[in-house]
């Protein structure tokens, strides 16, 4: 299991855990955006740090939501 820190690269993690897409949308409805196609480009480069604005969540919120996420793969 890959270690997931708010300096960890959204995109990376998408790419290694397909289902992360779907199982981030269904936890919090804001991840809806990231997954759409504008969403990606827009976060291309981007961490968690950036990601957890979008989704108006906490860092450590999003650190952990990402991390139980991917630990239940």
């Amino acid at each position: 299991m890959v270690e997931v820190t708010s300096k960890s690269k959204y995109m990376d993690l998408l790419n290694e855990y397909p289902l992360l897409k779907t199982d981030l949308a269904r936890a919090n409805p804001k991840f809806e955006f990231l997954v759409t196609q504008m969403g990606k480009i827009s976060l291309w480069e981007a961490d968690l740090e950036e990601v957890s604005e979008r989704a108006e969540m906490s860092v450590d919120e999003t650190v952990q939501l990402f991390s139980e996420l991917i630990g239940s793969y």
